[in-house]
């Protein structure tokens, strides 16, 4: 007979290799880590599903598993078992009920943000469990605060399960019945979670042993998972929950974990019900926020350095919490390993939607154009690479600008994956369309007022010196990146700086609008018709004089050809001389009979033609001036 049939979690020298294959070949290829499990119940586990498959020998179930591409599905599920219930050991929920969550309320009373995190939630009942002791008791207070319960898996069918919130009758038999009827409504032959509580929930694939753990959890719940790690691994994970929790949060373990009990992370608030309080500490015992590679046990060689570089990683990972900008950072398998606070505003997607998702999975990647592209060119190039001013829209069709950066990370030489960070420049480029369309509109007074052209091109110069501050303020917050730990400050000095600089430009744009004025206010108060065309005998300028003359309003004439207005005196004007002005000659005299104003009057007017030109010298257009001859006396018509 195979040593594989040997008592349960007892393996032979002759089947441990074969198993030990297994298991590699499980974390390569399915990249799922299972080595750190008790050796005895895995073991047990695993042999259930080749006594299904009728299968005799570790090495052979590994060419049945490489052979058959669902077949590790099935093993995970036989591993994974998924044993809940709603409020699962109801003297322990009541713990909660009048202990724990009062408590959670009052410390969220300036917050006003409520937390929680079931790991291991299997078909969702535990976070729904939660989120009918929070609504019971926060009642129609519930709307003042933002609540999010993230429950986490691997187990992708039960998270679907949990996601539709779809349960039959025999497993809500252990709820009571008042509160199957305040939040449960029957559908068909099964019965629906309320919708509205529903919201709070966001369900997602989470690897406790290798995805980054979440953050600012007032309680987290994790029953009966990690009894099925070995010491070292529990170790690990519980001081992954340390960083998760908030100070002073709350864990709630099963009946059946016993380890925080010698652990000096968490102090016991119910020790029957092992629900515990986190301890502050001065030197963090935190798990890397990032997958490690094989860590050394405690008491072995590096084990110092590898305790000290978690705790840098957890360092690291708040303060790209504390960031206003965006930063995510994505595996060589386009898992999303972070994902923080302004990654979720500026990508418009939830952290708890994010966290442990392929990249390409998510909507961003081709919302913003071209960023899946860029980041599998840093993978393979291992360079950085930016994307300036990069234009997306959000889920409800707001545009936003942004200026990414993507940079390789590294251990070492092995590239780990990379890093996205991205800081929203739409209020930048907003400002710089302004400055653009103000320096359009006010382009024509600035090159006609002589007079007032050296005010005018110091102010185009300080909107310049402006611009370039603003980009030279942009390249500092992006050189920041190196420096984590004083990127808040900095980004803060930078938005202080972009709100003077917007005052500024208001100023500058009101004096430009007083300069108009004053232009406007020369030209109408000439008592010679004043008539500026462009190359086409387009009007651009038609002073009040010239209204007088002609008979026409301004709004009435510019914009129109000149020799087209309905006035048989300008139709028959020669229009020679107008361009010999546009070909270079200096000016231009005409004298003609003229029909004035109201048409009442004739009289003789001479017509002086000059060139309109461009800093260059470039002649852009006509100024036509029209002199009444006084001394001819006017006619009737």
């Amino acid at each position: 007979m195979s040593g594989d049939n040997d008592a349960p979690g007892v393996l032979t020298p002759q089947t441990e290799r074969a198993f030990r294959d297994l298991l590699e070949m499980l974390s390569k290829t399915y990249n799922f880590d299972f080595r750190e499990y008790k050796e005895a119940s895995l073991a047990r586990r695993i042999k259930a599903r080749m006594a299904q498959v009728r299968i005799d020998g570790f090495a052979a179930y590994v060419e049945f598993v490489t052979q058959h591409q669902d077949e590790h599905v099935a093993l995970f599920n036989t591993i994974l078992i998924n044993v809940t219930g709603f409020f699962r050991d109801p003297e322990a929920w009541n713990v909660l009920k009048t202990d724990v969550i009062p408590r959670i309320v009052e410390d969220a009373s300036e917050s006003r943000s409520i937390r929680i995190w079931s790991a291991g939630c299997s078909s969702g009942e535990e976070p729904y469990s939660v989120a009918m002791l929070l609504a019971d008791y926060l009642r129609e207070r519930a709307s003042n605060y933002l609540i999010k319960i993230y429950g986490t898996d691997v187990d992708e069918d039960a998270l679907n399960t949990a996601r539709h919130g779809l349960y039959r009758l025999d497993q809500l038999k252990e709820m009571p019945s008042e509160a199957l009827d305040r939040h449960f409504t029957r559908d068909g032959q099964l019965y629906r979670f309320r919708r509205d509580l529903r919201r709070w929930c966001i369900f997602g694939a989470h690897n406790l042993i290798q995805a980054p753990p979440l953050s600012h959890i007032d309680l987290l719940l994790c029953r009966n998972v990690l009894i099925y790690f070995t010491s070292d691994l529990q170790d690990r994970v519980l001081a992954r929950f340390h960083y998760a929790n908030r100070e002073d949060g709350y864990l709630f373990l099963g009946r059946s974990e016993s380890l925080l009990a010698r652990s000096r992370l968490y102090t016991p608030r119910n020790l029957k019900w092992r629900i515990f309080q986190r301890m502050p500490t001065t030197a963090r015992q935190v798990a890397a926020v990032l997958p490690d590679r094989e860590a050394p046990a405690i008491g072995a060689p590096g084990a110092h350095s590898t305790r000290a570089d978690a705790l840098s990683q957890s360092r690291a990972q708040r303060a790209l919490e504390a960031l206003p900008a965006a930063a995510m950072v994505i595996d060589m398998a386009d898992t999303i390993l972070t994902w923080n606070p302004g990654a979720e505003q500026l990508f418009d997607i939830p952290t708890g939607n994010a966290l442990a998702r392929k990249f390409r999975d998510l909507d961003v990647s081709y919302r913003v154009e071209g960023l899946r592209a860029r980041i599998e060119e840093v993978k393979a190039r291992h360079t950085a690479l930016r994307m300036e001013n990069t234009t997306f829209a959000r889920r409800d069709g707001t545009p936003v600008h942004a200026d990414i950066a993507i940079s390789p990370l590294f251990e070492g030489t092995h590239l780990l994956g990379v890093v996205v960070f991205g800081v929203e420049a739409t209020e930048y480029a907003r400002l710089k369309e302004q400055m653009t369309r103000v320096a359009e509109q006010h382009a024509t007074a600035i090159e006609e007022l002589q007079s007032t052209n050296e005010e005018l091109e110091t102010t185009n110069e300080e909107l310049q010196s402006t611009n370039e501050e603003l980009e030279t303020t942009n390249e500092e917050l992006q050189s920041t990146n190196e420096e984590l730990e004083t990127t808040v400050e900095e980004l803060q000095a930078a938005n202080a700086e972009l709100g003077t600089l917007n005052n500024e430009l208001e100023s500058r744009t009101a004096e430009l609008n007083r300069v108009d004025g004053r232009h406007q206010s020369i030209i109408n108060s000439l008592e010679q018709g004043v008539v500026v065309l462009d190359r086409d005998n387009v009007i651009r300028i038609w002073n009040r004089a010239a209204e007088r003359m002609w008979g026409f309003q301004a709004e009435h004439a510019l914009g129109h050809d000149f020799f087209s207005l309905p006035n048989s005196t300008i139709s028959q004007l020669p229009r020679a001389p107008f361009a010999r002005i546009l070909n270079g000659a200096l000016h231009e005299d005409i004298s003609e009979q003229v029909h004035l104003a109201a048409g009442t009057q004739v009289g003789l007017a001479r017509l002086r033609l000059t060139p309109l030109k461009e800093a260059t010298g470039e002649v852009t257009g006509v100024v036509a001036i029209f002199y009444p001859d006084a001394s001819d006396s006017p006619t009737s018509s």
